[in-house]
């Protein structure tokens, strides 16, 4: 069987596929469980520390040590403080004031951003019509999700700070195509890095933060398992696997997985957490997926354009 978004095998991907979006549709739900006993930063960090063994255990396994320069090394660091950093203490801080359902659909804003940072950052892309009118879209789905008419409830703190987690991941999207496009190494070893250098940015906030109560490290605490399975799957496993999709089948079937995420933290918000769904949340996300689908839509050449890379050399 041959996937409609792609011309390979859908084994070839989809377990992948189906493996990232659970591990991080729950990521969510790990949060919320994991800040019954940890601060956010505590939260963060223990997803850090735990993701960056798991993935130098497979940099060990696979036998492929870093050869990196001291510029890539730095262009890391930098990409990691917006991708794997400031967004793993921010999200935890917004999920104190949101419903973990409410979260994720936030989260999926995200390609938004990436689609405005690379407007900005990188003049070459410039931004087409169609992508401004998703940019505009998506903004007003925004606006629905969170149920901007209700000013009494109203929850100013935990939107700003998950949109700012979300537009985090957008410059930290944009700068990795700025300042890795030289760099040449497997995603292994890049993730390794990078999660690696996110847990010297993070653990300052971490070490500042009260200390968890003695039961909260314990082998029967449903807090720290949390926490492990954030770093064992959200920000290890699926790392390596969303990488796969994108060799198997092309960024934008990978990329695809932002659609299914929501749905899985909806899900496991009802069910697990007990949450509420508002009718407006759905509403919102689904305005506001539109407008990630339009963001992301790349404008065709124009006909001469086309003529001229005919008659150019391959």
């Amino acid at each position: 069987m041959v996937s409609p978004l792609s011309d390979v095998p859908l084994r070839a991907w989809l377990p992948y596929f189906l493996g990232v979006s659970l591990a991080w549709g729950s990521s969510f739900l790990f949060i919320a469980v994991a800040l019954r006993e940890f601060a956010p930063a505590q939260v963060g960090l223990g997803r850090l520390l735990f993701g960056a063994v798991v993935l130098i255990a497979m940099v060990a396994a696979l036998r492929r040590l870093p050869r990196l320069t001291w510029r890539a090394v730095v262009s890391l660091g930098v990409v990691g403080a917006f991708m794997s950093g400031i967004p793993l203490i921010l999200i935890p801080l917004a999920q104190q004031h949101l419903t973990s359902i409410l979260a994720s659909l936030l989260n999926a804003t995200t390609p938004l951003w990436t689609a405005l940072f690379v407007a900005l950052l990188i003049p070459s892309e410039r931004v087409s019509r169609l992508q401004l009118v998703g940019l505009v879209l998506g903004a007003a789905g925004i606006a629905v999700l969170l149920g901007a008419w209700n000013v009494a409830d109203f929850p100013a703190v935990g939107a700003g700070l998950m949109l700012a987690a979300t537009a985090c991941y957008g410059i930290g999207s944009t700068l990795s195509r700025v300042l890795l496009n030289r760099v040449h190494e497997s995603p292994v070893v890049l993730s390794a890095t990078q999660i690696s250098l996110s847990v010297l940015i993070v653990a300052p906030f971490a070490l500042a933060a009260p200390a968890p109560e003695a039961g909260a490290i314990a082998l029967d605490s449903v807090s720290l398992w949390a926490i492990i399975a954030l770093g064992v799957t959200g920000t290890s496993f699926a790392y390596v696997w969303f990488w796969k999709i994108v060799k198997a089948a092309g960024a934008t079937t990978a990329t695809s997985v932002t659609y299914v995420v929501p749905v899985v933290a909806t899900v496991l918000g009802v069910v697990v957490l007990g949450e509420r769904l508002h009718w407006y949340e759905p509403v919102g996300a689904a305005i506001v997926l539109t407008g990630v689908w339009l963001a992301q839509r790349k404008p065709k050449p124009r006909p001469e354009v086309m003529q001229e890379l005919k008659g150019s050399p391959a």
